[in-house]
Formats: structure tokens, sequence, C-alpha cells
């Protein structure tokens, strides 16, 4: 069964798939940055362009978190929710 992603997510996917060069296909909501062969400077450039994609800046402590698809759309979601405020 195909997973259905809202906008949010489907942005976020689109970042890590344009950086780490993968297919689509093969990023879940469960999948890590290391499933897809990223290490830490793949995650660096993955949190530089999240926060050109949805003209954010993540802080240190919220970058750490990111390790997998579902944990970079969690930090989007605090960091769009803060601004909104």
């Amino acid at each position: 069964m195909e997973e259905r992603f809202d906008e949010i997510e489907q942005r976020v996917k689109e970042v890590i798939k344009r950086v780490l060069q993968v297919n689509e296909e093969n990023i879940k909501r469960e999948t890590t940055i290391a499933e897809l062969g990223g290490d830490s400077l793949a995650v660096l450039g993955i949190l530089s362009a999240l926060e050109q994609e949805f003209d954010i800046t993540i802080p240190d402590d919220n970058a750490r978190q990111i390790e997998s698809f579902a944990s970079a759309v969690k930090v989007i979601r605090g960091r769009l929710n803060l601004q909104g405020t």
C-alpha cells in the first residue's frame, strides 16, 4: 500500500531525494538518513536545503534531532509552528 504524504512531508521528501540522490520510492516515514546512504555531512546538506526550502533557521538543538525522514518532518513542523505565532 502506498503511503500518502501531506505538503510538508512531500517537500521534505523532495529535499532528501535531491540531496542524497536517491529514488523517491526508498523514502518512507521510518527511513533513516543512514539507511539512504547518508552520513553526518549529508545531514548538513539536508539541513541547509531544508532551511532554504522552508525559509527558516534550524537551531543546533533541533538539527541534532534529524536522523530520519520522520524526525526531519517533525523538526520542520515545529519550526514552522514557532514562526507562525
